[in-house]
């Protein structure tokens, strides 16, 4: 079989959710399915370490596709004049673009379709792009991946698409998240809130992820009489207002910290080193952070909404999210409730071990061989 392969998102030093997934379930399939043949379509000069096997050969397209006006050249273009030359048995695409003007098989994965039920939280160029060309994939695809339930639902309910051609392949997480030792745990305080306790959030910081409510019920529960710090981990998606007009007004702004956007080996301090994670999202597809805060041995607060309550199970704490008072209660319960605490640990461990890349590649896999007919 002959695969080409939408790689767009493999960014060396710059992988996002939907680039870890790529990276995680590409590596996997590239060396278990040897004798098939990958192309990788990149859209600007890539890096060596995501050529995984001598089956895999990387090509660069333009234009580099990192607009919708230059979304619409690449996938409506681009992808399909490229495509009939390399004579390809399929298309698959980790990141859920397809084209509407090619006739080989194509394969998206889906993660989530947030721009459908909340468009006000992206700009507007986006938004229309999405909303435009997202249920024109899903009906053309051969089969659709998704990450989990509850998005395979949705995706089916909101384009009246069969579930039949869905297939639910639930992300794993990075296997260097692990427990830290007490001298880790102290390096880590050091290093990220000045020696103090903290809570950590980790993703972009786009509306949808609610960091102005994670400021919000930082301050209730500092007001409750809370000690640790925030930590904040990421940069900014897109313009967010309400963040920033949080930053301001809260009193314990000092207690706030921004290291960025952090590598591997950093976020393994980082989120190991915290009391708990806090990701209190409006929309997630699945939400990675979790698993890896499971793994960790770190106690989650999370939200009631979208798929969160599918990855969290019995092992992290709920808030609606808009319940400012509720997620500080919990952050105080993490702070001085050592049974909980404990608890709630010992869960998330057992419930990290649910989720492995091993399984999502698996799944990705029986997908494609659906879509080509192979048993």
């Amino acid at each position: 079989m002959r695969i080409a392969v939408n790689t767009r998102l493999l960014l060396p030093n710059k992988l996002d959710g939907i680039g870890w997934f790529s990276h995680e379930v590409l590596k996997r399939l590239t060396t278990e399915l040897n004798d098939w043949e990958f192309i990788f379509l990149f859209d600007r000069p890539f890096d060596s370490e995501f050529i995984y096997s001598d089956n895999v050969e990387g090509r660069i397209l333009n234009p580099q596709a990192r607009h919708p006006l230059l979304y619409q050249w690449y996938f409506e273009r681009t992808i399909p004049h490229k495509l009939k030359r390399m004579d390809v048995d399929l298309f698959f695409s980790p990141d859920g673009f397809l084209s509407t003007k090619t006739s080989v098989k194509q394969v998206p994965v889906i993660h989530d379709i947030n721009f459908e039920h909340r468009p006000q939280d992206l700009p507007r160029s986006y938004r229309n792009y999405y909303r435009k060309y997202f249920p024109q994939f899903a009906r053309k695809a051969e089969r659709i991946i998704t990450v989990s339930d509850f998005s395979a639902q949705d995706i089916c309910n909101t384009y009246n698409i069969d579930l039949a051609k869905l297939d639910v392949a639930h992300n794993g997480g990075n296997e260097a998240f692990r427990l830290l030792n007490s001298s880790e745990k102290e390096t880590a305080k050091k290093q990220f809130a000045n020696g103090n306790e903290y809570f950590i959030f980790i993703g972009s910081f786009s509306y949808r992820k609610n960091i102005h409510g994670i400021i919000k019920a930082f301050d209730a529960y500092r007001k409750q009489g809370g000690k640790h710090h925030l930590v904040l981990v990421g940069n900014p998606m897109w313009k967010y207002d309400e963040m920033d007009r949080a930053i301001k007004a809260s009193p314990n702004r000092d207690n706030i910290h921004f290291p960025g956007r952090l590598e591997v080996d950093q976020l393994v301090s980082a989120l190991g080193g915290s009391r708990g994670l806090v990701f209190p999202s409006y929309f997630e597809g699945f939400g990675i952070p979790i698993v890896e805060a499971f793994r960790a041995g770190v106690p989650v607060i999370t939200s009631t909404l979208t798929s969160l309550p599918e990855v969290g199970g019995d092992a992290a704490l709920y808030a609606d999210p808009d319940n400012i008072e509720t997620i500080a209660d919990h952050m105080m319960s993490l702070e001085k409730d050592t049974a909980i605490h404990t608890d709630l640990v010992q869960k998330g461990q057992n419930r990290a071990k649910q989720y492995s890349w091993d399984h999502t590649a698996t799944k990705v896999k029986e997908s494609l061989f659906r879509s080509l007919d192979i048993q």
